[in-house]
């Protein structure tokens, strides 16, 4: 490329980039303090090549000018590099389309000089002037006025603000989802609380990672406006993804009791009780919470991958536990599956028996009795209650003797004596139908 194409093609590399403070959110999601001074994005001043308009070119004096103060800035010489410019901008005063560009590619170079040591009034008047001059391209005069509504929202001018981001958010082809969140914080100093929803959803279904202070945002907006049903959709959000945080199941219960839910409010109390011990035990509570909203397929994806993990032991307990979330879930297979671990660790036959039911349940009596059989070798369990089944089951199975059987043993059980007694009746008339017939 040519010196003059060069100097058709002067590009400006960002070099201030600062990232949004977190949020601190107190009691009633209020707003405690919140400092962004987010990202002076990178802007092209020029790059079209020889194909430039006329207007767009740079004498040779100004770009060697620039290109130096360039040099200074990415050296954070930045004193200097203000000198140079301040001098260039005197020397390129003038009248004409040719000057007016010069003279505000200068002035913007400066207002991000002035950033990059934090004079954001400086910065701030230098990218207004620059605008004012109505003299660059129209893709970079909108993405300054980008910059020069974040320099007012940092330095709490959120008036200013919000006016040049709301004109350049409805220019933009795909703004980030920073210049939402930007939106979003404005707003809420502003206490425009409603105008804050919009673009704080707009920055969380964007992104994707969305930052915990970003849900902060959107819960402190929903509580300043009475939004009580929507600030607990935010909480279970909250809580799903920092389960740990013991602050947010306090919030809910607070939020629950607000909109007169106080059996849910009981519970998630209940279960923020418990928090603070071990991180397994934070993803069991997880798991239980979402058993209490009537989600049990949620607690038991949440259980399931914690124990195929080994993020919580895997004991008789945690088994069973996932069992009876996945039978709350009407998830029989998984609630079998894991009665099937449990017993597995357990040198009991309690998990055995629960599975047994299960199968009986669904009507699969070879496996309910092969089950029933482990959980009597292993003892410890109600003898009687496993016998009595047992006799149901070989019925069942057309084993009418095996059944009675089965049956005498639990009338020894005082629990089980008076059904067993009628069953054994039943099927001994059975008996003799068949004799007879």
């Amino acid at each position: 490329m040519n010196r003059q194409a060069v100097i058709q093609c002067f590009h400006l590399s960002p070099w201030l980039e600062k990232g949004p403070a977190d949020l601190a959110i107190g009691d009633r999601g209020r707003f405690q303090g919140w400092f962004l001074g987010s990202a002076i994005w990178a802007v092209s001043l020029l790059c079209s090549g020889v194909q430039a308009a006329a207007p767009y070119l740079l004498s040779p004096p100004t770009y060697e000018a620039l290109t130096a103060a360039h040099e200074l800035m990415d050296q954070q010489q930045y004193r200097k590099a203000i000198e140079k410019l301040t001098v260039l901008q005197k020397r390129v005063k003038g009248s004409g389309e040719q000057k007016a560009y010069e003279e505000a590619m200068v002035l913007q170079t400066l207002g991000y000089v002035y950033s990059s040591v934090e004079d954001y009034p400086r910065a701030i008047q230098a990218f207004k002037t620059s605008l004012a001059l109505d003299a660059l391209p129209a893709e970079v005069d909108r993405d300054l006025r980008y910059s020069l509504a974040q320099l007012y929202i940092a330095t709490e001018q959120y008036g200013e603000g919000t006016k040049f981001l709301e004109a350049w958010l409805k220019e933009a082809e795909a703004p980030p989802p920073e210049a939402h969140l930007l939106a979003a914080s404005a707003y809420y100093h502003l206490e425009q609380y409603a105008k804050v929803i919009p673009p704080i959803m707009a920055a969380i279904e964007l992104a994707e990672e969305p930052q915990e202070s970003w849900y902060q945002l959107h819960l402190a907006a929903r509580l300043e406006l009475k939004q009580y049903s929507q600030a607990t959709q935010v909480l279970e959000t909250l809580i799903e993804l920092h389960p740990e945080n013991e602050r947010y199941w306090k919030q809910l219960a607070a939020v629950y009791s607000e909109i007169k839910e106080d059996k849910r409010a009981l519970a998630v109390q209940a279960l923020a009780e418990k928090m603070g011990h071990l991180e397994g035990q934070a993803l069991i509570n997880l798991s239980d919470f979402y058993r209490y909203l009537d989600i049990p397929y949620k607690g038991g994806q949440i259980l399931q991958q914690a124990l195929d993990t080994g993020a919580i032991e895997s004991t008789t307990q945690n088994w069973e536990r996932l069992a009876n979330t996945w039978i709350a879930a009407r998830e029989w297979e998984k609630g079998i599956k894991a009665l099937s671990r449990a017993g597995r660790v357990s040198q009991k036959g309690k998990a055995d028996l629960r599975r047994a039911q299960l199968f009986m349940e669904l009507q699969r009596w070879d496996e309910a009795s092969a089950a029933l059989q482990q959980a009597l070798r292993k003892g410890g369990l109600d003898k009687g209650q496993a016998q009595f089944l047992l006799g149901q089951v070989r019925y069942e199975q057309g084993q009418l003797a095996e059944a009675i059987q089965a049956l005498e043993v639990a009338q020894r059980s005082p629990e089980y004596a008076k059904r067993a007694t009628q069953w054994i009746k039943h099927l001994q008339l059975l008996q003799k139908q068949k004799v007879s017939g």
